[in-house]
C-alpha cells in the first residue's frame, strides 16, 4: 500500500513539473532586416480612354466637319422650316424624325440633321476611316423601298443609310383607278392618267433606285434594260466613297480624283461620251413633252393625259431628279431615254 502511495506521488509531480520546463519564454529581439529584391519589371500602360473620342471630338476635325455640313444641303436647314414637322416628310426632313424613323416611330417635334443624325457612339456597325479612326454609322442594314417594300436595296455597305432618304417617293404611273378626297377621278383601263398636283413625278432624291437599275416605267424599245445590280458603279464603289472623297462632309459633286482609282485615264465625268448622250435625249424628250402640254419651263403642268404620255414625262422626271446626267447608271438611263422617246414618237 505504502509503495502504491509513492507510485501515484511520482506520478502527480511529473504532471506538474513537466509543464513548467516547456512553457514559452518571452520573444527575443528582431534580426537585421534582409537586402531589398530586384525590382520587378514595369507593366503596359493601358489605352487612354480620352484618345478614341477625341480622335473625332477635336477642335480641328468636328469644326471643319461641322462647317462643312452647315454649307451642304443637307444641313442647310430650309428643309426644316417647311418639312420637319411633318409626318411623311419628317424621317428626311429632320434629325429626330429619322432617327424615330428607324426604330419604326414618328417624332414630328423637328431638329436640324446634325453628326447624331448618322453617327452614333459605340453600337455597330463600325468602319475605320482612310486614317485608321473607327467611325459609327446609325445603320446599314438593307432597305425596303417606300414605293414598292417588296424591292430592297443593299448596297452592302454604309451607303445603305444613304438609300433611308434617297430613294423615290412616288412610283412610276400604272393605269389603274385614281382618287382625289375618295372620289374617283379617272378609272382603271381607260388608257389615261390624271396629273393633280404640280408635284408629280418621283421626289427629289431617286439616286439609289437609278444606280440600283430600277425605277423608270420601262417602255419597250430597241435598248435593252441592263437589269438590276448590273451597273459597277452599285458594287465598286458608293455614295460614301465617291461624295465624301477625303472624308468631307458637303457632299458635293465628287471631284475627278473620286473616279480614277477605276478609270485612271479620266479627265472628267464624259466617259464614253454618255453625259453628252444622255443630255442630248433629256432635250430632245423635254421638247416632245412640251409638244404634249405637260411639260412647261421645266415643271410638270397638271391635267388628264394618255397614259404614255405621263410614263415619258415621269422618266423625264426621275432622271432630272437623279441630277447625275446618268453617271450614276448610264446603261439604264440611256436605255430608259431611247424607248421613251421611241414610245412618244
Amino acid at each position: 500500500m505504502r509503495d502504491f502511495i509513492r507510485l501515484l506521488f511520482m506520478v502527480l509531480l511529473a504532471f506538474l513539473i513537466i509543464p513548467a520546463c516547456v512553457k514559452e519564454g518571452p520573444p527575443g529581439l528582431n534580426g537585421l532586416d534582409g537586402a531589398d529584391g530586384t525590382d520587378g519589371a514595369d507593366g503596359a500602360d493601358g489605352a487612354d480612354g480620352v484618345a478614341f473620342c477625341i480622335s473625332c471630338h477635336n477642335n480641328e476635325t468636328v469644326e471643319t466637319f461641322e462647317a462643312e455640313w452647315i454649307a451642304s444641303n443637307h444641313g442647310s436647314g430650309w428643309t426644316l422650316s417647311r418639312f420637319g414637322g411633318w409626318d411623311r416628310c419628317a424621317p428626311c426632313h429632320s434629325g429626330v424624325g429619322f432617327i424615330a424613323s428607324l426604330a419604326g416611330g414618328e417624332d414630328l417635334s423637328g431638329s436640324p440633321i446634325r453628326c447624331a443624325s448618322c453617327h452614333t457612339h459605340g453600337e455597330s456597325p463600325v468602319f475605320q476611316d482612310e486614317d485608321g479612326n473607327p467611325v459609327f454609322m446609325r445603320t446599314k442594314e438593307a432597305v425596303a423601298l417606300m414605293v414598292d417594300p417588296t424591292r430592297i436595296i443593299d448596297l452592302e455597305s454604309n451607303a445603305n443609310l444613304c438609300v433611308n432618304c434617297h430613294q423615290p417617293r412616288t412610283a412610276a404611273p400604272a393605269d389603274i383607278d385614281q382618287f382625289d378626297d375618295d372620289v374617283l377621278i379617272d378609272p382603271a383601263g381607260d388608257g389615261m392618267y390624271t396629273i393633280t398636283s404640280e408635284h408629280y413625278g418621283p421626289h427629289h432624291s431617286p439616286q439609289s433606285a437609278l444606280l440600283e437599275g430600277w425605277g423608270g416605267y420601262e417602255f419597250a424599245g430597241s435598248l435593252a434594260y441592263p437589269g438590276t445590280k448590273a451597273h459597277p458603279h452599285r458594287t465598286s464603289t458608293d455614295c460614301v466613297e465617291c461624295h465624301m472623297d477625303g472624308k468631307n462632309h458637303l457632299f458635293t459633286v465628287p471631284a475627278i480624283s473620286a473616279c480614277t482609282s477605276c478609270h485612271p485615264n479620266a479627265t472628267n465625268y464624259d466617259l464614253g461620251g454618255k453625259v453628252t448622250t444622255v443630255q442630248a435625249l433629256m432635250e430632245e424628250l423635254a421638247t416632245m413633252l412640251e409638244e404634249e402640254g405637260i411639260l412647261h419651263d421645266g415643271h410638270v403642268v397638271t391635267g388628264t393625259y394618255p397614259f404614255g404620255v405621263t410614263a415619258a414625262y415621269y422618266n423625264y422626271a426621275i432622271v432630272v431628279e437623279d441630277q447625275s446626267k446618268g453617271v450614276h447608271n448610264p446603261v439604264y438611263v440611256e436605255a430608259l431615254l431611247t424607248n421613251t422617246i421611241e414610245a412618244l414618237q
